[in-house]
C-alpha cells in the first residue's frame, strides 16, 4: 500500500470510532437541574418545582420516576411530552426524617424517545439545622385490633413551642397529648399517643398526623403514618413490635418475642422472613404451648442512623397464617 494511502487510512479509523461513540443528545432538558436551598430548619416544608422541556423532534414518554430516598414525594404533571412541550415536577422533602447537616436529594426521570431510553436527574441541596425533631419521624402500624403507638416531639430550644392540636387525616385514629417535660440535657419532650380504633377497616391506609403549634416558624409539623389492618389472628405476638434505641458505639441488644394462641393449642412456626438483611431471626418451641422468637439486628448493616423494617412469621399451627412484627432502630 502506498505511504499516502496508509496515512489516510490510519487517520480515518479514529474518526470512525469517534463518530460511532458520539453521545446521544438528551431530549429532556432542565434549565436548573440543581437547586441549592441553603439553610433549612428540620420539620419545615421543603419543596421545589422543576420545569423541563422536550427539545427533541418527536414525543417523549416518562416511564419511571425514581427518588433517591423514601423522604421524597415527587408529583409529575404529565407523562408524555410532545416536541417543544414543557412539563413540571414538584418535589417535596420530608425533612423530619433527615439528620442535621448537608444533604443532596435526587430524583431521576427515566424516559423513552423512539427506541432510545435516557435519564434526567434533578437535585435539591440544603443544610439542615435541627431544633425540632419527632421520633419516630414516620410510623408503620401493623395490627388486627385496636392498638396504641407513641411518638415524641423534642424541642432543643430554651422556650418550647406550645402544641394546640394533633389531628389526623383518619376518622379511625385518635390522638392523646402527653405532659411537657424536660430531660437532663435541657431538651423539652412531649409524647403523643396514636390510637388506632378497633373499627378501622382491613387494608392499607396511608395517613398524616398534623402537630399544630403556636410557634409562627413551626406552625405545623406533618408526620406520615401507615396503618396495615389485618383480619383477626388466632395467634398474638408479645411485644407486638420491636423498638431498639442505642448509642452509636454500642451493639444492639437482642429482643425476645412470645407467640401465643388465643385458644388452647400449640403454636408452630414454619419459617420466618425479614424485610432487611440486618435482621436475623431464630425461633424455638415453648415455653408450654407458646413459641419463642429471638430477633437480632446487626448495626453494621444499617444504612444511616435509622432502620424501619418488619419480620414476617409464617405459622402452620394452630392455623396457617402470617404474623407481622414491625422492627425499628434509632442509633444516637
Amino acid at each position: 500500500m502506498p505511504r499516502r494511502a496508509s496515512v489516510l487510512l490510519a487517520l480515518s479509523v479514529p474518526m470512525v470510532l469517534l463518530l460511532g461513540t458520539a453521545p446521544v443528545r438528551a431530549e429532556l432538558e432542565c434549565l436548573q437541574s440543581v437547586v441549592d436551598k441553603g439553610e433549612v430548619r428540620s420539620g419545615l416544608p421543603l419543596a421545589q418545582r422543576f420545569l423541563f422541556c422536550n427539545r427533541g423532534p418527536g414525543p417523549v414518554e416518562i416511564t419511571d420516576v425514581r427518588p433517591s430516598c423514601g423522604c421524597l414525594a415527587p408529583k409529575l404533571d404529565k407523562r408524555v411530552l410532545q416536541a417543544g412541550e414543557t412539563g413540571e415536577l414538584l418535589l417535596e422533602v420530608n425533612t423530619l426524617t433527615q439528620p442535621a447537616g448537608l444533604h443532596s436529594w435526587r430524583i431521576t426521570l427515566r424516559y423513552q424517545c423512539g427506541e432510545a431510553e435516557q435519564e434526567l436527574s434533578l437535585y435539591i441541596r440544603a443544610r439542615l439545622v435541627t431544633e425540632i425533631t419527632v421520633e419516630p419521624p414516620s410510623l408503620a402500624i401493623y395490627t388486627d385490633t385496636a392498638i396504641r403507638h407513641k411518638i415524641t416531639l423534642i424541642d432543643r430550644r430554651t422556650e418550647p413551642l406550645i402544641v394546640r392540636a394533633v389531628p389526623t387525616s383518619s376518622p379511625y385514629v385518635r390522638t392523646h397529648l402527653g405532659e411537657l417535660r424536660r430531660d437532663d440535657a435541657g431538651h423539652w419532650h412531649r409524647t403523643i399517643q396514636v390510637e388506632v380504633l378497633a373499627d378501622c377497616p382491613e387494608g392499607t391506609h396511608t395517613e398524616t398526623l398534623r402537630i399544630c403549634t403556636s410557634d409562627p416558624l413551626y406552625s405545623e409539623l406533618k408526620v406520615p403514618f401507615t396503618i396495615v389492618k389485618h383480619a383477626r389472628h388466632r395467634v398474638s405476638a408479645t411485644p407486638a413490635s420491636v423498638v431498639l434505641s442505642q448509642p452509636a458505639n454500642q451493639p444492639l441488644p437482642a429482643r425476645i418475642v412470645l407467640l401465643s394462641a388465643a385458644e388452647e393449642g400449640e403454636v408452630h412456626i414454619d419459617h420466618v422472613e425479614s424485610d432487611h438483611p440486618a435482621i436475623d431471626c431464630r425461633w424455638a418451641p415453648g415455653p408450654g404451648h407458646q413459641a419463642t422468637l429471638k430477633i437480632r439486628v446487626d448495626r453494621q448493616q444499617i444504612p444511616g442512623d435509622r432502620l424501619r423494617a418488619a419480620v414476617h412469621v409464617h405459622l402452620s399451627q394452630p392455623a396457617a397464617e402470617t404474623i407481622t412484627i414491625p422492627v425499628s432502630c434509632l442509633l444516637h
